[in-house]
């Protein structure tokens, strides 16, 4: 949010012809600060989110610094929202499969956000290259021992 001064202007009430000498001042409000969530985007995407998972969703959120990015074991997430390991691995992966969440590396993960962000819109931007980026690394992961790479 900035506050600037514009300097004066010779304002006329337009009821009743009065000169007016004012000084102008300009406040703009961003969207800091806040969480945007989309929801809607979210439950569409993991086929069905009940309390535990919602607890699990919310802790996340609670939980990402100014990069989107929690740092947790399933064990932490586990401890901290009172879930159980199945279900935090079952929607950890529904979450990754939707494209809600990437990890990063082993127990830093990172939300889309396309799909939850707080902060302003630059600093979505600049968050949302880094998850672009890392989701795109995906594609190109060493297959298992065993399995042909696609061409």
């Amino acid at each position: 949010m900035a506050t600037v001064f514009q300097g004066q202007r010779r304002l006329v009430d337009t009821a009743t012809g009065e000169i007016i000498d004012a000084q102008v001042v300009t406040k703009t409000i961003g969207d800091a600060g806040f969480h945007k969530i989309w929801l809607h985007e979210i439950l569409e995407l993991v086929d069905e989110v009940g309390n535990a998972k919602m607890r699990v969703l919310m802790w996340l959120l609670s939980k990402a610094d100014a990069q989107n990015q929690v740092w947790a074991t399933w064990e932490e997430i586990g401890k901290e929202t009172g879930v159980g390991r199945r279900t935090i691995a079952r929607l950890m992966a529904a979450l990754k499969e939707a494209n809600v969440i990437t990890e990063t590396r082993r127990s830093v993960w990172r939300l889309n956000p396309q799909i939850i962000f707080k902060g302003d819109y630059s600093r979505r931007m600049n968050v949302l290259v880094k998850y672009r980026d890392e989701k795109q690394g995906d594609l190109f992961e060493e297959p298992i021992v065993g399995q042909q790479k696609a061409a």
